[in-house]
């Protein structure tokens, strides 16, 4: 689809778009946002409702603000599936992350979706793509970084949960749990120097966990060098899928912030009014962990109703003033389903006593 001809204004309400999911990158003093998209009607001019975006290909979309989010332009897809020539994306893709390079290299991962058939829609694979620019996948991926299917054994042996191997990506879930989880890559700059990547996993048919791998570079590409153990989170029990993970880095204090979008659904079919979707936050002063809560009262943000998928576009580690930039979730009232708020402003340090209201 086109990109859109309007500017947006106090968020992203795109008329011919379902939008969610969010991952960012600045540039020059411009704002990057990256989200999947699908069209709100299908070809034979039907409406797509939200519950049923997952019967149809989407697309990456990118939209750029040069006034820190205030007004965004539609720049476009930028990645539809059938990327991958290894076939790891061939039914669909789903959420990553962007990064820019000092070299001017864009890095763009993101999750493939084998075919696999219509009773396996969600066998994920972790992507990581290349551009010259914010807009341009330079060349296909030759193989997904890893996928479930192809590198299973060494998934398991480095402590991660997945369902029988005959059975990954199955509709139903994994053992009378959610769907397979392996997906929503994020890559990060090591302090150090070093590349690594992280993303939604699982230790347990219910238990959510991040995954974490070092990269290494050869000839131009990226493939993973180690798969370490699972990062996981203190307060698993009370979610069942740790979504979209980003991670933070305050250089002055050497802490990692650990941001989450966690959902407790206990199976698929479940209905959405006994699901909540929420923001968690850890810290640590290792990527290793051990992860703990953001505050001494949880890991809980306040104050981000019905959003889900965020990024943060802007931290003062001094102050604890953090924005945040997501969509409306498919929960939210009919006007702002899968569309994009304004960028929220949080302090995490004032906002404690708001945490522990929202927990009890």
């Amino acid at each position: 689809m086109p990109p859109a001809t309007v500017t947006f204004r106090g968020g992203i309400s795109h008329p011919d778009l379902w939008l969610w999911d969010c991952w960012t990158e600045w540039h020059d003093a411009r704002l990057h946002l990256y989200c999947l998209s699908v069209s709100r009607i299908n070809k034979s001019g039907e409406p797509i409702h939200p519950h049923e975006r997952n019967d149809y290909p989407f697309e990456i979309r990118h939209f750029v603000s040069d006034t820190h989010g205030e007004s965004w332009t539609d720049k476009g897809a930028l990645l539809a599936p059938g990327t991958a020539a290894d076939g790891s994306d061939m039914r669909n893709v789903w959420s990553g992350s962007v990064l820019r390079r000092s070299s001017g290299q864009w890095l763009f991962g993101y999750t493939g979706i084998r075919d696999a058939g219509p009773d396996r829609n969600f066998l994920q694979t972790i992507c990581l793509a290349t551009g010259p620019d914010s807009s341009t996948v330079g060349r296909s991926v030759d193989k997904a970084l890893s996928c479930p299917l192809r590198d299973y054994d060494d998934i398991i042996a480095a402590g991660y949960y997945l369902g029988p191997e005959a059975r990954l990506g199955e509709n139903d879930g994994e053992e009378g749990g959610p769907i397979l989880a392996w997906r929503d890559p994020f890559v990060f700059q090591h302090p150090s120097g070093g590349w690594h990547i992280i993303w939604s996993a699982k230790v347990g048919p219910k238990t959510p966990a991040v995954a974490h791998a070092t990269l290494i570079e050869k000839d131009g590409n990226f493939q993973i060098d180690k798969l370490l153990p699972p990062l996981t989170l203190p307060d698993a029990d009370a979610l069942t899928q740790a979504e979209v993970p980003r991670l933070y880095h305050d250089a002055k204090r050497d802490l990692y912030y650990l941001l989450i979008s966690a959902c407790n659904r206990l199976y698929e079919g479940q209905p959405d009014d006994e699901v909540s979707k929420l923001h968690r936050l850890y810290k640590s002063t290792s990527i290793d962990g051990p992860w703990l809560p953001y505050c001494g009262e949880g890991s809980l943000l306040p104050e981000l109703p019905d959003l889900f998928g965020a990024s943060l576009v802007s931290a003062d580690f001094d102050t604890g003033d953090f924005g945040f930039l997501a969509p409306y979730t498919e929960m939210a009232r009919p006007d702002l389903r899968l569309t994009f708020a304004p960028i929220k402003l949080l302090n995490i340090y004032k906002a404690r006593s708001n945490a522990v209201k929202s927990q009890g």
